[in-house]
């Protein structure tokens, strides 16, 4: 194996093993809201804390999926920048990576704070509803709505990058 080639292959392997990882933690974020939900507001604080540190390194590796990806091309010569399924892999990892900022985390940045500010407030007897439910139901469909472009881009990335066409 020729120097050039080896290191070829060692920028592919960690284009996939970003590419396994950062995807594999991130798709069940939505999930992981849901359950925590189910669970109640003090445990779910804690869940959706570990959640958001847990995806935090989830993220970081998608971004190196793009960076060593567009690495390990570069390393292959302008053969692979010349093919068509390359670039549409690289636009949807940006579309995916936009869900995640534009839908996501702001979403999930915000129902963090409401649970904390309902946690902090008096209790209400019912039928009463405290202001903040209402914007947890608002943030936890956005996050379920972001969640699943990500993952209908991920499988049309999947698609791009098995079948090639």
């Amino acid at each position: 194996m020729s120097p050039g080639s080896w290191w070829s292959h060692l920028l592919v392997l960690l284009h996939v093993v970003c590419a396994v990882g950062g995807p594999g933690v991130l798709v069940y974020r939505a999930l992981v809201l849901d359950l925590a939900r189910r669970r109640g507001d003090a445990v779910a604080a804690g869940v959706l804390a570990v959640n958001g540190q847990v995806s935090a390194i989830g993220e970081v590796l998608l971004y190196g999926t793009g960076v060593f990806g567009i690495a390990a091309a570069a390393a292959g010569g302008h053969r692979y920048f010349n093919q068509a399924w390359v670039i549409a892999a690289l636009a949807v990892l940006v579309l995916m990576v936009g869900a995640l900022h534009g839908l996501v985390r702001p979403a999930e940045r915000r129902y963090r704070k409401a649970m904390l500010e309902l946690a902090q407030a008096p209790s209400l007897k019912p039928p009463a509803r405290p202001p903040q439910r209402d914007e947890m139901d608002s943030l936890y469909r956005r996050v379920g709505a972001g969640m699943a472009v990500f993952n209908v881009l991920l499988l049309g990335v999947l698609y791009l990058m098995v079948f090639k066409p």
